[in-house]
């Protein structure tokens, strides 16, 4: 985009035989890296959800504003989701319906990420708590899920 910018401004200075002022070249440059970055920003949401399979969807958002994206003040854009892909595994273990699931969480930043933990949901206590899909332990603390979330509503009907 730089290249395209600096570029288009180049050539206005050339077609006006000089006319055009020198500084318009790096600065339209900038402009145009700054413009496709607030492009990126806001598109990258939507571009991801497009990709998601069948049957997902989407239960947490994160917006952030930043210094160095000074446009995410007036309206900050996702930089993090949550989703859930509709697979469920369900047991019945001591009279209580337990429900295995997994949730994903994909990060914006420098470096594109995807985060995936998975849970083990009570429907009968609302309580869930993740775990070690390989070794079957436990790895953090209990959580208690109101019977309104929507994991809740989809795997425990």
């Amino acid at each position: 985009m730089a290249v395209c910018g600096g570029g288009l401004a180049f050539g206005l200075r050339k077609l006006t035989r000089g006319r055009v002022p020198k500084w318009l070249i790096p600065a339209s440059a900038a402009a145009c890296m700054l413009g496709y970055l607030a492009y990126y920003d806001y598109d990258w949401y939507g571009f991801k959800r497009s990709q998601l399979p069948e049957g997902s969807s989407v239960i947490r958002e994160s917006r952030q504003s930043s210094f160095f994206r000074p446009w995410s003040y007036l309206r900050p854009s996702v930089s993090a989701f949550t989703i859930l892909d509709g697979k469920f595994a369900a047991k019945v273990q001591d009279g209580q319906r337990l429900i295995e699931y997994f949730e994903y969480t994909f990060r914006k930043d420098p470096i594109e990420g995807l985060d995936t933990q998975a849970f083990v949901l009570n429907c009968h206590t609302g309580e869930r708590v993740p775990f070690d899909p390989a070794s079957g332990k436990v790895t953090g603390a209990t959580e208690a899920v109101a019977m309104s979330e929507l994991i809740y509503r989809q795997a425990c009907p």
